[in-house]
């Protein structure tokens, strides 16, 4: 991967399954976390639709703090003074992910104006924010929308520092389709440095029926990783429409323009003989 020019704080985000769910649960510990980063807030510049305010009300109603019993955090007048501190110095973390997954959720819910307006925001929450979750939620949300606009940054964000980004970029290239979506993952699981990058490029990669994309996959089926082949197989099921099972080899007889070789089934004594205790 080729390092990253822009200098960046790097923010100090859970790693694994952890952060995946924090990008589809804006929780008390994703918040915690932005604080202890120093994350310095993006404003959000435009009208939120119907949605997107019903979203961010419910979570302000929903409290955040610790113990067995912090939804109550709503009645209690030290934490509602803080949030409504927080929230006239800038967005807090928790109300820009919220939008964020609100537009994204909804994209035909905000109008023409607000969609050529929120591009530009999406777009320097990718480039500058210093919180990769919500670089990660922003990448994903431009791709909902198919303005050209999008692109560069949608490309910026296959080169991300963070892996979790990258992942994300991997979906919103998949979701947007088109020759160069398909020439970036098909670079990026020949090229990225992180498995879960590749793995995610290799998913997105079943939804191209091209030729460019069964090469693509020939690359991951000929990884020594096991996760990495048994990825491509199964896109290479979805793209080529033949189904070789599990057989790796077969299948790399299938990209390599070989009939495949499958072994004989069993005969019926010989299953006979597998289920047999004695």
């Amino acid at each position: 991967m080729p390092p990253d020019s822009r200098t960046r704080e790097k923010a100090t985000d859970p790693s694994g399954d952890e952060r995946a769910h924090l990008l589809e649960s804006p929780s008390c510990s994703a918040i915690a976390l932005a604080s202890k980063s120093g994350f310095s807030s993006v404003a959000m510049r435009f009208s939120p639709s119907k949605s997107l305010l019903a979203l961010v009300l419910g979570m302000t109603l929903s409290g955040c703090t610790d113990g067995p019993f912090g939804g109550l955090a709503v009645w209690n007048p030290y934490y509602r003074n803080q949030w409504e501190k927080d929230e006239r110095a800038g967005p807090t973390f928790h109300t820009q992910l919220a939008e964020l997954r609100a537009i994204r959720e909804n994209p035909t819910g905000l109008s023409p104006e607000e969609q050529r307006r929120v591009i530009p925001t999406l777009s320097e929450i990718v480039q500058n924010s210093t919180n990769s979750i919500l670089r990660a939620e922003a990448t994903l949300t431009l791709a909902e929308f198919p303005a050209p606009e999008t692109i560069p940054t949608l490309q910026l964000a296959m080169n991300d520092e963070d892996v979790d980004v990258r992942v994300a970029a991997c979906k919103a290239w998949g979701r947007r389709g088109g020759p160069e979506a398909l020439k970036l993952l098909s670079r990026t699981v020949s090229n990225d440095s992180d498995l879960d990058v590749r793995l995610a490029a290799t998913t997105e990669l079943a939804k191209f029926q091209d030729q460019q994309s069964l090469q693509a996959l020939a690359v991951a089926l000929n990884d020594k990783d096991p996760a990495l082949q048994h990825r491509a197989v199964q896109s290479l099921k979805s793209v080529s429409g033949q189904d070789y099972g599990d057989n790796v080899p077969a299948w790399r007889d299938f990209v390599e323009g070989r009939s495949p070789v499958l072994p004989e089934p069993p005969t019926i004594a010989e299953r006979l003989r597998s289920m047999s205790w004695f």
